[in-house]
């Protein structure tokens, strides 16, 4: 079972958002976080040096949690995310404490960050 809030959003975050110092300079807040996998995606590293995830069978990404995002803070996510142009936010479930979880995550652009893309 699925499970959501309609108040606040879940994300999965597997990158420099790992970083709760830097969640909290971007949004001023602090919010529960908690150890998650996505299955079915592959984590790859763009020319900038940054992480993406792209979807790939068979694969897993390991990540953190952030739970309970009011609608702000992930506005503020998404403008550092640079989301529409070299992400996309999807919504997925991941796995967390034994449990699925509906979240959003930001998925790349493969035709901006992959190589010779």
């Amino acid at each position: 079972m699925i499970t959501r809030s309609s108040a606040s959003s879940n994300l999965f975050v597997y990158g420099t958002l790992t970083d709760k110092h830097l969640v909290y300079q971007l949004t001023g807040k602090k919010f529960p976080t908690s150890s998650a996998s996505l299955r079915d995606f592959e984590r790859r590293i763009a020319r900038s040096g940054y992480p993406y995830i792209l979807p790939h069978s068979s694969s897993k990404v390991e990540g953190l949690l952030i739970r309970n995002l009011d609608p702000e803070s992930l506005r503020r996510l998404d403008r550092y995310e640079d989301e529409g142009r070299l992400y996309f936010r999807k919504t997925i479930a991941v796995f967390s404490r034994g449990r699925q979880v509906a979240c959003e995550t930001y998925v790349g652009n493969r035709r901006l960050l992959e190589p010779g893309g």
